[in-house]
């Protein structure tokens, strides 16, 4: 196998007095260069022990937080960002957010200004609530797309109660009840240092961007003790399919099986490891040159927009599995059965590994060349700071006997289903 790491500089990774963790990933035959800030604080992260008491917040509050932080006391930071000839975004995901721009090399003053908006809490209440219309609107959105609509449909089957079947945005009734004191004590609860990632890679002085930071807000801030999130405790799956009308053109059918609990899930590499395992795993059985997906495609059970994901967060991993059909009955039944005995399907296709595992890697050292995907991918504390480095080294290191011990050692869980029936009359 090729090793990947003699072809680039050695990566640095350092943790500040502070605790901000500091991920340095040179690549000096590029023109570019990204960085990503991940703050391990995300949507589901509504209730949560800080200072002596339990605090729930309204759904929303997160990605609010993402949205808002760009308002400085006399700028605007994304319009900054822009004018220092970075390309600038943000999001939130179910268990973190992320600020990241890409520009060209060694650009220590976008790095600066990342590391000082993000650490400059101002949340004047008319500002917050104009930003609440303004977020009401994306909620709308959603609201309209049948794909976003669905997924949380089936999250929400998956799991009942919880709050991964609720938009990461909020909703109407949340978003009036987020004041500039709610925001001011998510940011306190959560922008800690101790709890923070920057990311940085492309073409820099990796002893200038070191020094950046470090002389950063971000580097310069005391470290305070960060909340304790509440790790709900979750309810049995929906395994009823439940069927529903939205104004789609064709039926819809979305089927989610949990993979682990909370209490058995790996961390830190570990945890990449079985990620990577189970990916490759589901790409054997269920990819385009699978004899199952060859027979349902030929049946024309399935279509192009068939896929298969798998998802791993903090506290949670599932597989999701999505298409549009005209048999769903038929669909939900076959693909039940392969889900249910995975490993033994895994199994009787073991010859054909090898070409998913070259596929893989191939997309990971592709990866190489872009900037923003690989800081936008980056994790954070969730796997302790692995960069795609090191997931093409543990993609380079597992085998087949791997894989089929974790599955082995994991029999899935019964599956939740949706089925999305047409009413054009909604439109």
């Amino acid at each position: 196998m090729m090793q990947m790491n003699k072809h680039f500089p050695a990566e640095r990774h350092i943790v500040l007095a502070n605790g901000l963790r500091v991920h340095l990933v040179p690549r000096p035959d590029f023109h570019q260069m990204a960085a990503n800030l991940t703050v391990d604080f995300g949507g589901r992260d509504d209730t949560f022990y800080w200072k002596n008491q339990t605090i729930t917040q309204p759904l929303g509050v997160a990605h609010f937080l993402e949205h808002r932080i760009f308002g400085q006391p006399d700028y605007d930071a994304f319009q900054k960002l822009s004018e220092l000839g970075a390309d600038a975004n943000a999001f939130t995901s179910q268990s973190r957010t992320s600020y990241y721009f890409t520009s060209l090399a060694n650009n220590l003053a976008a790095l600066s200004e990342l590391l000082h908006f993000t650490q400059t809490p101002y949340f004047p209440e008319d500002a917050v609530k104009r930003e609440a219309q303004i977020i009401s609107q994306e909620a709308d959105m959603y609201q309209d797309n049948v794909d976003a609509r669905l997924y949380r449909m089936l999250l929400g089957q998956l799991y009942p109660g919880d709050l991964l079947g609720e938009e990461i945005v909020g909703n109407h009734v949340s978003l009036d009840q987020i004041t500039g004191q709610t925001l001011q004590t998510a940011f306190e609860a959560f922008y800690q240092p101790g709890n923070m990632d920057i990311f940085v890679t492309g073409a820099f002085d990796a002893d200038a961007v070191l020094a950046t930071i470090e002389q950063s807000t971000a580097g310069q801030r005391s470290g305070n003790v960060v909340a304790q999130v509440n790790t709900p405790k979750l309810a049995e799956p929906q395994t009823e399919p439940k069927i529903v009308s939205l104004p789609t053109n064709r039926t819809k059918v979305a089927l989610g099986q949990r993979w682990r609990t909370p209490e058995t899930m790996p961390t830190g590499r570990a945890g990449l490891k079985e990620m990577i395992a189970v990916s490759l795993a589901l790409d054997l059985v269920f990819g385009e040159l699978s004899p199952q997906y060859m027979d349902w495609y030929d049946a024309g059970i399935i279509d192009d927009d068939f896929s298969v994901e798998f998802e791993w967060e903090r506290g949670f991993a599932f597989i999701t599995v999505a298409t549009d059909t005209p048999e769903p009955e038929t669909v939900i039944s076959e693909i039940s059965t392969v889900l249910r005995h995975l490993a033994h399907t895994f199994a009787q296709l073991q010859s054909e590994f090898d070409l998913v595992k070259k596929d893989a890697m191939g997309r990971a050292v592709n990866r190489f060349n872009f900037m923003e995907e690989d800081a936008v991918s980056f994790e954070g504390n969730l796997f302790d700071g692995s960069t795609v480095m090191d997931e093409y080294s543990i993609l380079e290191e597992i085998d087949v006997t791997f894989v089929q011990s974790v599955l082995d050692q994991n029999p899935l869980p019964e599956i939740s289903s949706i089925i999305v029936r047409p009413n054009l009359g909604l439109l």
